[in-house]
């Protein structure tokens, strides 16, 4: 058998970044042992995770978590940046972000390397868990010591549990914006792509449609490959729905399509394109 020199050398590389990551964790891990006060224990995470990264020495962490920022001092954010939300009880309540402030070398289109955007998805994920006990104990402790009708008109509810989800029109948000980046708008005799209803209004529930209006130019021929266009998304969007919430459909997208005529005779769906009251939001339109 050949030895080869190279591939051992790079098989060690590897093994010694997954160690880094495995560290880093550990580091995460024994903050979270330490059972400090939410502010405390972010700020924490903030000054300790960066030896998980292929740079460390380069690397900056940045937490964004309601309404405050945690950072250390003395640097500038770049474009070379990972981030991962800060999820508590189905609510986008903030995020974490890595920065590299000077370039080394890039890994296909980034600087960052595939694992390490899973490490940090991990960490967020231990981060949103903290937080979610931490906000758990304080609203059990408040139910004790006071009526439910009083919890809710009280004024500093900060430190509570939030009441409406939002991750369910997030991830639906930005489904939409990927369908109409990947729409063939010349092909299919497409216009424009809107987004109306819940997901625009950012009210979606585990079970809701996401609607999407189109202006439509096309001929029959064209229709029918783009409402069969749309099925495949609809139904491939209504399995990963299932798996998020255990909710099931027939397809998560409720597909509305107008013509010139609809606009100019404001018909239906068509009076939302430039209603001021709940009207369409255009995602993007054909070029010119």
């Amino acid at each position: 058998m050949i030895f080869d020199a190279s591939d051992y050398e790079e098989k060690i590389l590897l093994l010694k970044e997954r160690e880094k990551e495995l560290k880093c964790l550990y580091k995460v891990n024994g903050i979270i042992n330490e059972n400090l006060p939410v502010d405390e224990f972010l700020m924490e995470i903030v000054k300790h995770i960066w030896g998980g990264w292929q740079y460390p020495v380069i690397l900056r962490v940045k937490i964004q978590y309601e309404n405050k920022v945690f950072m250390e001092d003395g640097w500038t954010e770049t474009e070379w940046v990972q981030s991962a939300d800060i999820v508590i009880d189905d609510t986008v309540s903030g995020k974490i972000e890595v920065f590299y402030t000077q370039f080394r070398k890039l890994v296909v289109d980034s600087q960052f390397l595939p694992e390490e955007q899973k490490l940090l998805n991990t960490i967020a994920a231990n981060v949103s868990t903290y937080i979610f006990n931490k906000k758990l104990l304080k609203t059990v402790e408040t139910f004790e010591q006071e009526n439910v009708e009083d919890v809710r008109t009280s004024q500093d509810s900060s430190g509570l549990l939030h009441v409406q989800p939002d991750v369910h029109w997030r991830w639906r948000n930005e489904m939409v914006c990927k369908i109409a980046e990947k729409l063939d708008f010349e092909h299919f005799g497409v216009e424009a792509i809107y987004l109306i209803g819940s997901t625009k209004n950012a009210t979606s529930g585990p079970a809701s449609d996401i609607d999407i209006l189109l202006h439509f130019r096309g001929n029959g021929f064209q229709e029918n490959e783009l409402r069969a266009w749309f099925n495949g998304w609809s139904l491939c969007l209504s399995e990963l729905n299932y798996m998020k919430t255990g909710c099931r459909s027939d397809g998560l997208i409720d597909l509305h399509m107008v013509t010139d005529k609809d606009i100019e005779n404001k018909n239906s769906y068509a009076s939302m394109i430039c209603s001021v009251n709940d009207g369409a939001r255009l995602i993007r339109k054909k070029s010119a």
